[in-house]
């Protein structure tokens, strides 16, 4: 058996482990409501270009750049939870002056070293970050393999004296990349997926309140286009949210920061810790939940009637622009994305105009 097929069957018994169970989304190590598992408390650090060597490992190479054992429990930790914050470094800008080295270093450099130097930065130009970056699992492999296709030009050159790891021409990290991120990084199965959504239409239809973070009230509107769409989502319960409140135009929402009850069956969700996975849950989506918030004067945990949040959410939030598009349409980073264009989402804007209810169309 290789590596990338006794990895896949790793993958498989905890997709199915976790497919059986419905956990809590909490744990015991949470203390007054707070948790320790955001970018700026990284669980795994290891060398930008690194990220290659697990890919390789996971293809079957003993890469000479990263010790087996650290290999295999990074990529054990990753095949379990896409959400595991990693630092990557480098000593690149930590090299002393000329001056203060000593004369056999001047004379003789670690050649190893300073192609692991070049390695690092090279993975790091391509994925647009410098050394101390942290980044979720799931977001850099994702990333990695839409802007780094081979391992040659960074592990390996033609250039005499620079010849490099000479298993970077196997082939073995693009069988992986070939295969796509979720065979580094763990994905959600479709069992376990249906059976969140199914919990979560029930607690949507029978809840004394509705869960909701304040910028998927804006998602609704998108969707909702002024009545154009009217069809459940795969990929959330929004539309079953609109149903509720349709029925229920007084029915409470209130607002929390972060994951809420629309993102249960999400295959970007991640159930133990209720971490988004996807790009836009890295940070941009915490700062449209903060904008909404402070657009309509609330804090986190405010609760009001359906029909009086969304007249004040239309009242106070004429566009997308205004919140997606961080109100100047000017995107800085891949981390930055603009949702639905820098001028807005014309959905939202049919939206606000006709209004959500059934009363607001008749």
């Amino acid at each position: 058996m290789t590596d990338l097929s006794r990895r896949t069957v790793l993958k498989l018994g905890t997709a199915g482990l976790a497919g059986s169970a419905l956990p809590a989304l909490t744990s015991g190590s949470e203390k007054a409501g707070k948790t320790s598992d955001g970018l700026c408390n990284a669980a795994i650090n290891i060398r930008a270009h690194q990220l290659l060597s697990l890919v390789c490992v996971l293809g079957g190479a003993k890469c000479p750049l990263m010790e087996a054992a650290k290999a295999r429990a990074v990529l054990q930790r990753l095949g379990s939870d896409p959400t595991t914050a990693i630092r990557l470094i480098s000593n690149a800008d930590e090299i002393p002056h000329y001056t203060k080295l000593a004369q056999t270093g001047k004379a003789a450099p670690d050649a190893q070293e300073v192609l692991n130097r070049k390695r690092d930065l090279d993975v790091l130009q391509r994925l647009g970050l410098a050394p101390g970056d942290t980044r979720r699992a799931r977001y850099l492999y994702d990333l990695l393999f839409k802007r780094i296709e081979t391992p040659k030009g960074i592990c390996a050159h033609d250039t005499p004296g620079w010849e490099g790891c000479p298993l970077a021409k196997d082939g073995a990290y693009e069988r992986v990349r070939a295969q796509g991120w979720k065979t580094v990084v763990y994905l959600r199965t479709d069992q376990e997926r249906e059976q969140y959504r199914r919990r979560n239409v029930q607690r949507i239809e029978t809840g004394d309140r509705l869960f909701v973070r304040p910028h998927h009230l804006m998602c609704l509107a998108c969707w909702y286009a002024g009545g154009k769409n009217q069809s459940p989502r795969p990929n959330d319960t929004l539309f079953e949210i609109w149903q509720r409140i349709r029925r229920e135009p007084d029915a409470p929402i209130t607002l929390v920061e972060g994951t809420c009850m629309a993102c249960d069956c999400c295959d970007g969700f991640h159930p133990p810790n209720g971490r988004c996975v996807h790009s836009c849950g890295l940070i941009r989506d915490y700062k449209k939940d903060l904008d909404v918030l402070q657009k309509l004067g609330l804090m986190p945990g405010a609760t009001m009637k359906a029909r009086e949040l969304f007249a004040l959410l239309f009242q106070r939030i004429p566009s997308t622009r205004d919140v997606c598009a961080y109100g100047d349409g000017i995107e800085r980073s891949e981390e930055w994305k603009i949702c639905s264009g820098p001028d807005g989402n014309p959905g939202y804007v049919a939206t606000r105009r006709t209004g959500v209810f059934n009363e607001d169309r008749s």
